[in-house]
């Protein structure tokens, strides 16, 4: 985070978070089509920030270079705060206002409630092991020239679990698209 406070960027993340909350609030004058848009806005920026950043690392990883690998590491952790905190908080703060439109309460419809619980359990997936394996990545790369068999079972392990925190949140807009009834 030191590259985010010397650029002069490190009130960035906290400007994108308020803003996202601020335009979450459910203003008499702001009507169901801005909630959507902005529902549909936070899941752009959740998804598309959580796919790049795999795609990032496995390229700077395949480059081999410890000093490439070190900042694409720290581009991760960046992008998180840049990304996929303001996009979770518009995706959950809008869907929350939406949820009444389709029949209740979040837990009350089917489809909300799968989608949201698979949303929760990203997000658990991504506090308890991704963002361990992100630090350690960051750890490791910096210290040598060279990828060490340590940095490369993190980077494994970090795959896995992105790969399963990638997918929940995929199968959650599946749902959020198509609305299927799933149980009573």
């Amino acid at each position: 985070m030191k590259f985010l406070t010397r650029s002069g960027l490190g009130v960035l993340p906290i400007i994108l978070i308020i803003a996202a909350i601020l335009v979450s609030l459910p203003f008499p004058f702001l009507g169901r089509q801005w909630h959507l848009l902005m529902h549909i806005l936070g899941a752009v920026l959740f998804i598309g920030n959580i796919t790049v950043t795999a795609a990032w690392m496995i390229l700077v990883v395949r480059s081999g270079q410890a000093k490439l690998v070190h900042f694409g590491a720290r581009a991760v952790n960046q992008a998180d705060l840049l990304f996929t905190v303001p996009g979770v908080l518009l995706i959950f703060l809008n869907g929350l206002t939406l949820a009444p439109a389709f029949g209740g309460t979040p837990w009350s419809v089917s489809w909300i409630a799968a989608a949201l619980a698979l949303l929760i359990l990203s997000g658990i997936v991504w506090l308890w092991f991704l963002l361990r394996y992100q630090n350690q990545m960051v750890e490791l790369s910096a210290s040598g020239e060279q990828l060490s068999a340590k940095f490369m079972l993190v980077f494994r392990n970090w795959g896995i679990w992105g790969g399963i925190a990638t997918v929940l949140p995929i199968i959650s807009l599946v749902l959020m698209v198509f609305k299927p009834t799933l149980w009573g």
